[in-house]
């Protein structure tokens, strides 16, 4: 079973997801960047990826489009800023719903006895905006498409 933790602490303005995942770190690092498994869990339960366009290198883009569960589509995207092969991936953040709205996603990986330690760290330009992510469903968001990365895996062993 995955472990899932999250903190958010008063500073630096983020929200921080700490994952245990029982797989190896070559394993996770290609769900992360390779559109067909990305498109399969990077989503909540009940949404579904129909595009995902991943150039993983820095300066790079990425975009991925999802469908809510009503049929309603909105996008993601951003810039790949750095690119460390199976242990980091920075990258800028804005969902079409608020394009005015530019935040960072860092991703670190390291392998563990057990599997694969995972850091997401979710940069936001200040409080307010962490905190209408939050309050808009951000952190159970997260947990669901961390659940689905843990159930793709399962299938790759």
């Amino acid at each position: 079973m995955v472990e899932i933790s999250f903190d958010v602490p008063a500073e630096p303005c983020v929200l921080v997801e700490t994952t245990r995942l029982a797989h190896p770190p070559a394993q996770v690092w290609t769900a992360y960047t390779e559109p067909i498994f990305l498109r399969q869990w990077w989503a909540p339960h009940g949404y579904t990826n129909s595009e995902v366009e991943l150039d993983v290198r820095p300066g790079g883009p990425w975009k991925v489009t999802q469908a809510d569960p009503e049929g309603n589509t909105f996008s993601f995207y951003g810039h790949f800023e750095r690119v460390e092969p199976r242990s980091l991936l920075a990258c800028t953040f804005i969902s079409e719903l608020f394009p005015e709205v530019l935040t960072w996603l860092r991703v670190d990986m390291a392998g563990t006895p057990t599997g694969t330690a995972v850091v997401t760290t979710h940069r936001f330009p200040d409080d307010y905006h962490r905190t209408g992510y939050i309050n808009l469903g951000g952190v159970e968001r997260m947990r669901e498409s961390t659940e689905r990365l843990d159930a793709l895996l399962r299938t790759m062993s």
